[in-house]
């Protein structure tokens, strides 16, 4: 399985010609860097919360309208899609399928905290590939050999995504949810702080940037 990360929360999972797409929200494409035709056409589309930075309705027609991409989501998200005029189909924490060839597992995992009421949360994990969306919930999670890890947010410290690191033992972590910092301080996050910590921990930690890949047996 091929992986690539597209700003932000934004992860496709490539494999046997096959494409999935994870949380393709507005930060992903708020600057300009990136357009819904850089991705192109994929098979289906995971959806963790409501969120704007993980949901955009707009952006979301714009994969369905090149082909045939369908949606996968927990209801509260799908009512928002009807609203909308998009269709989807619905999961729900602990359903665990096969979908395209990709083996996938969906787990409750409650928004972290937030100063305003926080919306329902899943987690999906994808053949080895766990991305909590905005949750350090680890207790619900399994081991994983590649984490996707929240960095930051009005939510997220680092210390608390270091303590699920911890419990889940990854091979690879990837680091996701990191739109709202400026380069120059994560340079300082990921050289200084989180790349040494793991490695003493015998993890890898890999920074991929824009459209940049890795692959995950």
């Amino acid at each position: 399985m091929r992986i690539k990360k597209f700003l932000h929360s934004c992860l496709l999972l490539e494999k046997d010609g096959k494409r999935l797409l994870i949380d393709p929200g507005a930060f992903s494409f708020i600057e300009g860097k990136l357009k819904p035709e850089d991705i192109g056409p994929v098979d289906a589309i995971f959806i963790t919360h409501k969120h704007l930075d993980h949901f955009d309705p707009s952006v979301l027609k714009k994969f369905v309208s090149f082909g045939s991409a369908k949606i996968y989501t927990i209801e509260e998200i799908g009512q928002l899609l009807k609203a909308a005029g998009l269709s989807y189909e619905r999961i729900q924490p602990r359903d665990e399928f096969l979908l395209n060839g990709f083996r996938v597992k969906v787990y409750s995992a409650p928004h972290g905290r937030l100063p305003i009421p926080v919306p329902d949360n899943i987690a999906i994990k994808i053949d080895n590939l766990l991305h909590p969306g905005d949750s350090f919930a680890a207790d619900v999670f399994e081991h994983c050999d590649l984490l996707a890890l929240p960095i930051a947010g009005p939510w997220a410290t680092l210390n608390d995504g270091m303590a699920m690191t911890a419990r889940l033992k990854p091979k690879i972590v990837i680091p996701i949810h990191d739109a709202i910092i400026k380069d120059f301080m994560l340079s300082r996050m990921y050289d200084v702080m989180l790349k040494p910590a793991l490695a003493e921990a015998n993890i890898d930690f890999r920074v991929l940037a824009l459209n940049e890949e890795i692959q995950l047996e």
